[in-house]
């Protein structure tokens, strides 16, 4: 699975990507949503790790320009201070769920299984 995580604080861009790619992901870094939507618009990935507080946008402005140009990638929302406002919002403009920063590693991992879940066994009669 290919990740690509926006985030402008170096050491968390840094932990994530090494932790998701101890456990087996391809991880891509940006800074900036500007950063990155050139490599959405040239590579293909599977999930979108987003920093809700990003200079010069937040979350929920971002979201639409993120599906606008990758509709189908979902996008987990990492907030700082998650308020109720500020978490419906992200919400309500797309993203796929929140997680708390600093971001717990196994609420993570939970995360990125749900919005890729595994497909279901079938049954031979």
């Amino acid at each position: 699975m290919r990740i690509i995580i926006v985030d402008d604080d170096y050491y968390t861009c840094q932990t994530l990507s090494r932790f998701l790619e101890a456990k087996g992901f391809s991880t891509q870094v940006h800074n900036t949503i500007a950063d990155a939507v050139p490599t959405l618009l040239a590579e293909d990935f599977d999930l979108m790790l987003l920093d809700y507080h990003l200079p010069g946008v937040d979350g929920s402005d971002a979201l639409p320009i993120i599906h606008e140009v990758a509709p189908e990638l979902p996008v987990i929302m990492m907030m700082n201070k998650a308020t109720r406002e500020n978490r419906e919002m992200a919400l309500r403009a797309g993203a796929f769920c929140i997680l708390q920063n600093p971001v717990n590693h196994r609420a993570l991992l939970r995360a990125i299984r749900s919005t890729h879940p595994a497909p279901r066994a079938k049954v031979s009669k």
